[in-house]
This record gives C-alpha cells, structure tokens and sequence, in this order.
C-alpha cells in the first residue's frame, strides 16, 4: 500500500483579518474558530486520516517560532519547514515534493492543504480524499472541486470535463479539467452554477511525490533545475546554503498558474462537503463563527443584521449591516460585503509607514 503524507502551506499574511491577523501573527496562528488556530484545526483534521508523523507543515522563517509552539502536541520541530522568504505555492510544494521523494521515494502519495480553511463534515471529507488518491495512484494531479451553491465571485473555478470511468469504492464522480478560470464577476458566476460543470477551486492538491516533480521539471524548467541542485547539498552541511541560493533562483508563482493550468494530466474530484477558504470577515460571518468565546453581549437599539467581534460590550444605535471588529490597538467598520477591500487598510497602513499596526 502507497503511504500517504500531508504537506500543510501555513506562510500566508492574512491581510483581510486584519486588525486581528498580523505580519507576526497571520490568520492560520490567531484563534479565528472556537478558540483554536485554523492551522491547529487543520492537523487535527488530517490525523484520522494521515499519521502525524507523516505530515510536514511549511512556513516562513518569521512565523517558524510560532508555527513549531502551536503544534508542538502534533508534531516535531524537525516537521516544520521555514522558507526563507515567500514565493508563492509552487516552491513551496517543490520543496515539499523534494524531501518527500528523499524520504519515501516516487509513489508516494502527497496531499496538499491550506492551513486556513473551514471543512464541516470529516468523515465526507476523508472520503474524498480517498477517492483522490486513487486518482493520483493513476498518475494524475488531482484537485478537490467543490460544488457551488451561489454565484461567488472570490473563488477560482475550475471546469470539469470528461468522467473518469476508472474503478472506485467511493462512488465519488471524478472528472478530467477542462480548465481553469480566474475569479469571475457575478453574472460569469451565475452561469457556471447554472451549467452545473464548474467546480470552486479548494487549492486542495493530491498525487505522487514523482509525478509532480515530474510536471514541474516538464513545465517549469528552471524551477526544477534548481530543485535538483538543492536535492544535491539537501544531506550536507551546505543544505541552508542551498535553501537560501533556491529561493533565489526561483520565480515567485502560485501552483495552480504555475503547473496546474499548464498540465494535460489534471483530474478533479467532485466535492459536496461544506467548505469555506476563510478568505474574508464576512466568510466567517455567513459560517456564524467567532473568534471570541466569552464575547460580552451587544445591545442592538434600532439596529439589525450587524454582526460584532470584541472583548467589550458593544451599543448600536440605527445602523445595519455593519461589521465590527475589535482587537487591542485598532478598530474595524465596515459594511457586509465590503470586507475583501481591509486589504486596502493594511496597504495604506503599509504606505503611510504605521508598522506597529501591521
């Protein structure tokens, strides 16, 4: 039997969190859902289905302190893999992919997951992760694709093409992509849910340690050659160095742009489980989610469908739809459906030069 790993990407800043999530302290390391960090959730996840000691969880070197605290009851240090800098997913997962491949060789299964999402049903879950690997176990690259019930505009969507007719205990459909498409506007997203072949985009990966180096050195030549040469000096005293001289090598891309889009071997599994990316403020309203469990009440006068995330009591007075948010030096309002622009509140705290509030 192929053994399986989890790589879990936990480096991203979580700009649309802010005033919660910061530089230091992104949203997958804050207690964003029942008083857990994102990134604690996601192992304990996992572990039914993959062992702890067969997960890596790769970070960036500012975080690593807290990354190794948090999931210090999981997992060992030596699990934790600190980028020197950010460079989007696909070193990322190169590098993953690498050590992977040193360590169990070329069929090794290898699932990759956000540290930041919400998944509902576990056990729906791991069943489609199953049926992933046995896609992946056919040499594809294998996608969850999560069915749409709305027209979303902040998600990619992928397009499902011909069926896979490939033997399965899941009864789990799976298809060949079609394509890719960026982020659509409403009215593009209402016809992809009234199509019925468009799936969200999960950035949930699966497949053999081999095969993606393989497409990787196919498609991104220069990256691959830079990966062989890390592989080189990876058992040496000179493996830091070899970190550092990668991540300088290489281009800064995200794997779906990267190899995903580019590569004709691409398979997604049709996923009904509930999911959210927690991408924004109000992702975690419409889950009726908090980040704080001991949140004193909100006196509502003349006010309603305002939703209020503080450590103090809280008085409206005729407003509606607002969201606040409260953390210990900085205050968030704005209106529903607004929040995916706090990302501009942290670009012009970075412009007018107030990194204490980043």
């Amino acid at each position: 039997m192929q053994k399986i790993f989890g790589v879990i990407l936990a480096g991203g800043s979580g700009t649309r969190f802010w005033p919660l999530s910061r530089h230091k302290k992104p949203k997958q390391l804050i207690p964003l859902l029942t008083g857990r960090t994102t990134l604690e959730i996601t192992v304990e996840r996992l572990l039914p289905y993959i062992p702890a000691a067969n997960l890596l969880v790769v970070t960036n070197r500012e975080q690593y302190a807290d990354v190794v605290a948090n999931l210090s009851p999981y997992l060992e240090a030596h699990q934790i893999i600190a980028e020197p800098r950010g460079r989007n997913t696909a070193p990322a997962i190169a590098l993953a992919a690498q050590i992977l491949t040193e360590k169990a060789g070329d069929d090794a299964i290898m699932m990759v997951f956000p540290a930041d999402h919400y998944i509902g049903d576990q056990e729906r879950f791991h069943a489609h992760l199953k049926r992933a690997a046995e896609c992946a176990a056919e040499n594809s690259l294998v996608t969850l694709g999560i069915k749409p019930n709305r027209p979303e505009t902040g998600y990619g969507y992928i397009q499902a093409g011909d069926p896979l007719t490939s033997n399965s205990d899941t009864n789990l459909a799976a298809f060949m992509v079609k394509r890719f498409v960026e982020k659509p506007d409403y009215r593009t997203a209402a016809i992809y849910l009234m199509n019925g072949d468009y799936f969200w985009n999960s950035g949930i990966f699966i497949w053999k340690t081999g095969v993606i180096l393989e497409e990787i050195n196919k498609i991104t030549p220069d990256l691959g050659k830079s990966l062989a040469s890390f592989a080189r000096k990876n058992d040496s005293e000179e493996a830091q160095t070899a970190l550092e001289q990668l991540y300088d090598e290489v281009e800064s891309i995200s794997i779906d742009v990267g190899i995903m889009e580019q590569s004709q071997r691409v398979t997604v599994v049709a996923a009904d489980f509930s999911w959210s990316d927690l991408g924004s403020w109000d992702s975690l309203d419409e889950l009726e989610l908090s980040p704080f469990s001991d949140q004193p009440p909100v006196i509502s006068v003349g006010s309603t469908d305002n939703t209020v995330y503080s450590h103090k009591l809280t008085a409206l007075i005729d407003v509606e739809n607002l969201l606040v948010v409260e953390s210990d030096d900085a205050l968030l309002i704005c209106r529903k459906g607004s929040t995916q622009q706090v990302k501009e509140v942290v670009a012009e705290l970075d412009r007018k030069k107030l990194k204490q509030y980043l």
